[in-house]
């Protein structure tokens, strides 16, 4: 198609040319080569058309950060300087890799001069096999002769800008297989960009070249890489600028920034240059009407969806425009008439799925008339008006006889678009269930869902489960394929894939009816299915890491090939204070409080050996590279060298009056260094035992580690000083001067350029290795960091904390990809597997936990995952629940379902607390301020400002018409109409957590630390009762009576009367320590709270004078809570976490047993719950699983 004049998408994807091309001379015409590279260039030049670009931005790799970025075309221009013969340029899906190379083509070629190096455009994906001759395969598309190909071969030098390695889903190394730079072959520089989500975890060896002469050994020195960066908020702006003019427009500039800003996550999703573009041209139509922008949720998909509209319906004007021949302008009419847009989706819908399913996504269609008239792709390419109509019109590209969607995700997004048609016109394999009334069933092996797994297809399962979530009959088609896989074995796949999407998308399947059910391979990671009945199912090959199927029966169901996210835990004898894999991933080995160390099998993860000889606890171990010795120290001060073939120690270093702090072997193993609290870093030889170097006068060191090359190491210290030395002169290089920060361990990256360090205050940071100047620091843990690592491929950093979680964060940012809990108590040490596929943890609860990383970040919630929530309250009615989170946002939820729906933002505070009443909602905050909103509109109506400190609780009154708020020092009375101030109770320094109305709102009841309850007369102002008795206590009123507990260090928990002179020891579990408790609205039961586990507390309610029984408790929660609230005139509860999770829970009686299940959730989930999961005669379950499944809970009496 012809774009509109002055469009920008045309300027962005790449267009078929409008200009002629120079025609091309004879093969045996005697031009020269430099005649044909003319022509080349004059037709280069011609067909690039680009009236936006804005220069991108890189990093030097994965790692790095984004404000270390710099100006990508500067790094192209000394990689061609310099002796480099590979440059990987990495970016996400959109990030604009095509859009520089081209831009990059064209500049080289308009510099030009004769004789100089020819950049050489190379689509990869238009070659069917790109590792074989691909440089003449390339000219022979360009009309260049066989002696003109022979020539340059022989005498010039290319440069090979290869555009879409993941596209054309080569896992070869072009570089190799090509023979470029071998004597007889191409003289080459090879630029070559892929996507970041194609690689694994060894990818440089995919580009890397060969050493001369020595094939088998890679040339790193040869190798350089670029990642692009996202756009900063100064180049979206940049960009927004440049697009405005382009075509007339309502909008300026500063409406499309206001509205970029004001939409939630808007932002940050734009940064992509791709979602910038669709975002713009979407932005007026997705806003129309709606006057709550930040309230205002954008997904991905409705961005496509606009876009799709708008750029159909502007190619349909633009074709109305035109004066066609006869049999065009019929064949448009018919159109029009039919509705252009519509037909216009379906036809790029159907090429979609043809690309899929007739060469597995390969992007580029290559057609040729007269060889692929009877093929599938004559009905999109061959030469009917109609066809070329639509085709004009689509999001294609063409060049020559190739075509390509403008866009990989464009593709993806029309593939997801045929799964699911949002018209329900002309769907043929729409997944209609079996009508008894029409007596016709779904030919479920026909329907797209049944074709292919979609599980390898992450950017289609997104468009999917947004699709579910913005139209709920999809949800019920998916669900209905589901129930349809029990009856019908063919329904299986389909089935797989439409599980796959609703768990993704958020849907709940507690104690969900699945008996029967057929879903082999489907990615159940983090979905809920606490209950749920697997009886007889299908499930292998499933993977279920950081799923929820507590409770869950499995009863014969097959599970060959299952996964969890995690292996078994290491159960020790005492507190684990070290670990580490051995090179090879072979060995592991524990370091024990006792002073033992233990190394484990890790094929089987069996204990294969027991080293005795330290006295105390081993509080470091390090593996050399060649896999022996190990190295240990321990707090009696000495350090050994284990000999792990024979079992014994070879060399014990002692009699040194300082205590050793850490230890590391050199990458070469020919070193290792010990810090020390005399504040010195020892560096030893390994064959003499002997000490080379002594680096004194730093501080008392707490961590030190090796740089990949082993030429520098660093260290950190509990003074603040952080410095990298030289290993071979042990002169400081470069070092960070002292501070108020206390260091407790530290990591080098594997590529030498970052170090990461890790705080007592449970901050980390990220310095830059060469130069020690601080990047990025960021809040990681609520306890001291005790333990980092980074991953050996540079793509994660793990850190362990005494707040009992093991973090995953991005490898060069502070981006929390992943949470695991399960650990009692803090973490002494964290260590990922040399494949960079495990994560090893140990705590002193005396285990050593194994998470599988590539499971971290599938399950995170983009609105706010492992963002701590405080505070959680139902409204008067009980339909709504409303959640708190510590990034200032609140979140009201359906109550029977869990779906979110108005969304509240307020970033520059903390929700410490939140209240519900009729039509408003409270929060209390960070800052003093009391701010109250709208429950319908979530617009803000007043702000209530007189607090000194931070606002701990606040609580409306039965009726709405007062507010109640407390900080360390008053609680403020409020009418919450007009937003005036009415009392203000001095209650001295107590920190109040527990306010709570009367039912005629005359009193309020506040509850506190140092247990202290107090009872207030709102009319009067004053003091009605003061008692203090206990550690703290919960005050509730219920309808006939106040209601306060105290809690006791040698009593257990106190129900105090309404009088506050008399109490009864009802909870006599004294050695829990409780952080909240919650009344029923019935008055018949407590909810207790112990880090992750509530107890349930019951009195008859005929006779409450009864000391109360202990009912059952709730484990297993994952996360510490923060609050909990009974539902009103329910026997239900909710629950909020430090992980950001909200749960929502029912109390049931089955058979005279109390039982408490799931009833949804939202957040994330730190890891596998499966406490009281039955797999009785399960098939298929090995040995490792099972065991993981007895160490969490789950009941298994047998398997097949």
């Amino acid at each position: 198609m012809s774009p509109q004049p002055g469009s920008t998408m045309s300027s962005q994807l790449d267009r078929p040319a409008k200009f002629g091309r120079v025609a091309a001379e004879a093969d045996d015409d005697p031009a020269s080569v430099e005649d044909a590279l003319l022509r080349m260039k004059t037709n280069r030049l011609l067909e690039y058309n680009q009236p936006v670009y804005i220069a991108p931005m890189a990093k030097p790799n994965l790692q790095a950060l984004d404000n270390s970025a710099l100006p990508l075309m500067n790094m192209v221009r000394e990689f061609l300087a310099g002796n480099g013969q590979v440059l990987l340029i990495l970016g996400d899906s959109g990030a604009g890799k095509s859009t520089f190379n081209r831009h990059l083509e064209n500049k080289l070629w308009t510099n030009y001069e004769v004789g100089g190096r020819i950049p050489l455009f190379i689509n990869l994906p238009a070659h069917k096999q790109p590792d074989e001759d691909l440089v003449a395969k390339q000219l022979r598309t360009v009309d260049f002769s066989e002696r003109h190909i022979w020539d340059l071969k022989q005498c010039r030098q290319l440069l090979l800008i290869c555009d879409g390695y993941d596209e054309s889903q080569l896992t070869s190394n072009l570089h190799t297989t090509n023979l470029f730079n071998r004597p007889g072959q191409w003289n080459v520089k090879l630029i070559i960009t892929c996507r970041t989500q194609y690689l694994g975890p060894d990818y440089r060896d995919r580009f890397a070249p060969k050493a001369s002469g020595q094939y088998h050994r890679t040339a790193y020195n040869l190798f350089q890489e670029a990642v692009i960066a996202p756009f900063s908020k100064e180049q979206i702006e940049l960009y927004v600028e440049k697009f405005v003019p382009l075509i007339p427009r309502t909008w300026v500039k500063k409406d499309y920034m206001d509205k970029l800003a004001a939409i939630p996550n808007l932002m940050d999703l734009v940064r992509n240059p791709f979602l910038l573009i669709l975002a713009l041209e979407a932005l007026p139509s997705v806003v129309k009407n709606n006057t709550s922008l930040s309230n205002l949720r954008v997904t991905r998909v409705e961005l496509y969806d606009t876009f799709v509209h708008h750029w159909l319906e502007a190619n349909k004007r633009r074709l109305q425009e035109q004066t066609f021949k006869d049999d065009k302008h019929e064949a448009l009419e018919d159109l029009l008439a039919d509705g252009f847009v519509h037909h216009g989706i379906v036809f790029q819908k159907k090429l979609a799925w043809a690309i899929f399913q007739q060469q597995e996504g390969r992007p580029v269609v290559e057609y040729s008339n007269k060889r692929d008239k009877s093929s599938w792709k004559a009905s999109f390419f061959g030469p009917k008006t109609e066809r070329s109509l639509l085709r004009d019109a689509s999001l294609l590209s063409r060049t020559g006889n190739q075509y390509r969607f403008i866009h990989r995700s464009v593709l993806e997004y029309f593939f997801s678009c045929f799964v699911w048609d949002t018209s329900r016109d002309d769907d043929e394999f729409a997944p209609h269930v079996y009508s008894e009334a029409t007596g016709v069933s779904l030919p479920i092996t026909d329907h797209p869902l049944s074709k292919r797994s979609l599980v390898p297809e992450p950017s289609v399962i997104q468009f999917l489960a947004e699709r579910v979530q913005m139209q709920p009959i999809f949800k019920q088609y998916l669900l209905a394929l589901i129930e349809l896989s029990k009856s019908d074995p063919l329904a299986s796949m389909a089935a797989s894939n439409a599980i796959t999407i609703l768990v993704r998308a958020g849907r709940h399947f507690n104690g969900a009816d699945l008996r029967g059910i057929r879903i082999p391979g489907a990615n159940l990671t983090g979905g809920q299915f606490d209950s749920a009945q697997f009886q007889d199912s299908d499930l292998t090959g499933i993977y279920f890491a950081k799923a929820w199927i507590r409770q869950a029966d499995f009863t014969r169901a097959r599970m060959e090939e299952t996964r969890f996210g995690e292996l078994p835990s290491l159960q020790e004898a005492w507190a684990v204070e070290s670990c580490t894999f051995s090179p090879d991933g072979r060995s592991f080995a524990t370091g024990l409080k006792n002073g033992n160390i233990n190394i484990y099998d890790t094929t089987t993860w069996t204990r294969i050996r027991l080293f005795h000889g330290h006295e105390t606890a081993v509080q470091s171990l390090a593996y050399s590279t060649t896999g022996l010795p190990l190295l240990s120290y321990c707090s009696d001060g000495t350090l050994r060298l284990w000999d792990g073939e024979i079992d014994r120690t070879y060399r014990i270093l002692r009699g040194y009056s300082w205590k050793v702090t850490a230890v590391a072997f050199s990458p070469s193993g020919m070193q290792f260094a010990s810090a020390s609290d005399d504040m010195s870093v020892s560096l030893w030889d390994t064959q003499t035992g002997t000490v080379t170097f002594v680096i004194e006068d730093f501080g008392d060191v707490t961590g030190i580690a090796y740089s990949p090359d082993g030429n520098n190491i660093v260290s950190c210290c509990m003074d603040g000083q952080v410095g990298v030395f030289d290993t071979r002169t042990g002169l400081l290089v470069q070092g960070s001067g002292t501070s108020d920060v206390s260091y407790r361990c530290l990591g080098y990256s594997p590529n030498g350029q970052s170090i990461v360090s890790g705080e007592v205050t449970g901050e980390l940071q990220l310095w830059e290795a060469t130069t020690m100047i601080p990047r990025i620091k960021w809040r990681g843990h609520s306890r001291p960091v005790t333990s980092v690592a980074f991953s050996p491929n540079g793509q994660w950093i793990v850190s362990g904390s005494g707040d009992k979680t093991v973090k995953v964060w991005g490898g060069d940012s502070p981006t929390l990809v992943s949470v695991f809990t399960g650990h009692t108590h803090g973490i002494t040490c964290v260590a990922f597997s040399p494949d960079s596929s495990l994560i090893a943890s140990g705590s002193k609860d005396q285990t050593v936990r194994l998470w599988e990383a590539n499971s971290a970040g599938f399950d995170l919630d983009v609105d706010g995952a492992f963002d701590s929530k405080p505070s959680v309250a139902y409204s008067p009615d009980g339909r709504f629940l409303i959640s708190g989170s510590r990034a200032g946002a609140i979140q009201q939820h359906d109550t029977e379902s869990g779906e979110i729906g108005l969304v509240i933002r307020r970033q520059e505070v903390r929700a410490n607390s939140i209240a519900y009443s009729w039509g408003q909602i409270a929060m209390g905050g960070s800052g003093g301020d009391v701010t109250l909103w709208s429950a319908y509109t979530g617009a803000l109506e007043h702000t209530l400002g007189g607090h000194t400190e931070d606002v701990r609780a606040v609580a409306f009154s039965p009726c709405g018409r007062w507010i109640a708020s407390s900080d360390d020092l008053t609680v403020r009375l409020w009418d919450p109409r007009s937003g005036t101030s009415i009392q203000v109770f001095s209650c001295g320094r107590v920190d109040f957590r527990s306010l709570s109305f009367s039912s005629s709102g005359a009193e309020v009841a506040l509850g506190g630390n140092f247990g202290t309850m107090q009872v207030w007369d709102v009319a009067t102002g004053k003091c009605k009762k003061l008692w203090v008795e206990a550690s703290f206590s919960f005050v509730r009123y219920l309808p006939w009576s106040l209601q306060a507990v105290s809690c006791h260090g040698g009593k257990g928990v106190c129900l105090w009367d309404e009088d506050g002179r008399d109490y009864r020891v009802i909870l006599q579990h004294s050695h829990i320590a409780f952080q909240h408790f919650a009344f029923s609205s019935c008055g018949q039961w407590i909810a207790s709270v112990e880090d992750d586990t509530v107890h349930l507390w019951r009195s008859p309610l005929e006779v409450r004078t009864q000391n109360w029984d202990y009912v059952l408790a709730v484990e297993g929660c994952l996360g510490k809570i923060k609050e909990i609230v009974w539902r009103p005139y329910k026997l239900e509860f909710a629950t909020a976490d430090m992980y950001g999770s909200t749960r929502a829970w029912k109390v049931v009686e089955e058979s005279g047993r109390v039982l408490v299940r799931l009833v949804w959730g939202t957040g994330g989930g730190g890891g596998l719950a499966v406490s009281g999961s039955l797999f009785d005669d399960a098939i298929g379950l090995n040995t490792i699983n099972r065991n993981l499944l007895k160490q969490r809970g789950a009941i298994l009496t047998k398997s097949l």
